[in-house]
């Protein structure tokens, strides 16, 4: 995995990676949900449901059943609410050194009597469960260790007909995207997709997703780099107009490096004569933080065009192009709000739309506009996929 991902990371990682190995097992109807009934996984087929927990403990030296004692409460809270229900409940769980892990009424018995604060409620929620008739319909598995089982999910997409050169740099992180992205939706319903559908979309995609899920992989080199040759033909193009957006919460040094990066792209992609669309970008920032940045661009001898003559924002003046004095532009770009760009009714649609950082852009009309989405964590690889930069 890549330096950036702690074991929280790598346990969602682990879930997502099952998840995915249920996607490509199932039949091309089987309806799985993210996050489902128990929490991880459902599968849904004609034959029931399968409910998954998933639990990844490599740090976790030796192994005890106290360790199991949530997911196997929670799964029996819903076996004790639902008991003709068509469920069968799966524990996928990983340790180090590979232990016999046996749960028999014994190991439930010792989960309801446990002291644990932490689970007092659930307990409480699970008195009176009938022990034998869940152990019928519960089974525990031993799983791979991360790497092998991301390994082995690439393989399977091999064998499902993608193409190999592109599983490890295209197919593999965008499926790991698209169930992450399900993930966090707040609706059961949103959370559901079938095996057909799933594959349908991944099929179609032919851009790499950067995230901090796909950036926390051991391809995470192989994707910047990919990421960087799929943006290099548009950018190289003189003639194209360009919006920006950036969401500062989780870019790394953003006060610090926001000039420097707005600066050395004016300095790349818009320095020429042959560069006549002027680009435009959007910071999520406060008023007072925005100001400070227009001062120290201007300090850095690249004007924005705020849209603002005196104080009220003036849209005519925004989108007016710059004067030209000799090879001297008036301004280099053009900068906002996000909180007023949401507002503006759009005459003209850029031909790119650069989302960099993690923000929501459902509300903006981006039909026949070429969306790239760059959720890194750093501007170093941003740039780097910009092509602004030749490291990171």
């Amino acid at each position: 995995m890549g330096r950036s991902a702690d074991y929280t990371i790598q346990g969602f990682l682990y879930q997502f990676n099952q998840t995915l190995a249920e996607l490509l097992k199932a039949s091309d109807d089987a309806e799985i949900t993210i996050e489902g009934i128990v929490e991880d996984i459902e599968v849904a087929t004609f034959a029931g449901t399968k409910a998954i927990q998933c639990k990844y403990h490599e740090a976790q030296n030796k192994y005890v059943p106290s360790i199991l004692y949530d997911p196997l409460l929670q799964m029996m809270k819903h076996f004790k609410s639902n008991p003709i229900s068509n469920i069968k409940y799966h524990l996928f769980a990983y340790f180090p050194n590979n232990p016999v892990v046996v749960i028999s009424a014994i190991e439930l018995q010792g989960a309801l009597s446990s002291k644990n604060k932490d689970l007092q409620a659930l307990i409480a929620d699970v008195v009176g469960v009938d022990v034998e008739e869940f152990l019928k319909v519960f089974t525990v598995t031993i799983t791979p260790k991360y790497n092998d089982l991301m390994e082995e999910n690439a393989r399977l997409l091999e064998t499902l007909g993608f193409s190999k050169v592109e599983v490890e740099t295209l197919f593999y992180p965008n499926a790991i995207q698209m169930i992450g992205d399900l993930s966090i939706k707040h609706e059961e319903k949103l959370r559901r997709i079938t095996r057909r559908d799933f594959m349908e979309k991944l099929h179609r995609i032919r851009s790499t997703a950067v995230s901090q899920w796909t950036l926390a992989l051991k391809t995470r080199q192989k994707i910047l780099e990919i990421r960087r040759r799929q943006l290099k033909e548009n950018l190289s193009a003189n003639v194209r107009l360009r919006f920006l957006i950036i969401f500062p919460e989780f870019l790394e040094r953003f006060d610090n490096q926001i000039v420097l990066f707005i600066k050395l792209f004016i300095d790349k992609y818009h320095f020429k004569q042959a560069h006549t669309h002027t680009p435009l970008f959007v910071l999520d920032v406060t008023q007072d933080l925005f100001e400070e940045i227009a001062e120290r661009l201007i300090g850095k001898d690249v004007v924005p065009n705020l849209g603002r003559p005196v104080k009220a924002f003036s849209e005519i003046s925004f989108f007016r192009e710059p004067m030209v004095l000799k090879d001297k532009k008036e301004f280099v770009l053009r900068l906002i709000r996000w909180a007023d760009y949401k507002d503006i009714q759009l005459k003209v649609k850029p031909d790119d739309f650069f989302v960099i950082g993690y923000g929501d852009i459902t509300s903006l009309d981006l039909q026949d506009v070429n969306v790239e989405a760059l959720g890194a964590e750093k501007f170093d690889e941003v740039k780097y996929m910009m092509g602004m930069s030749n490291a990171y």
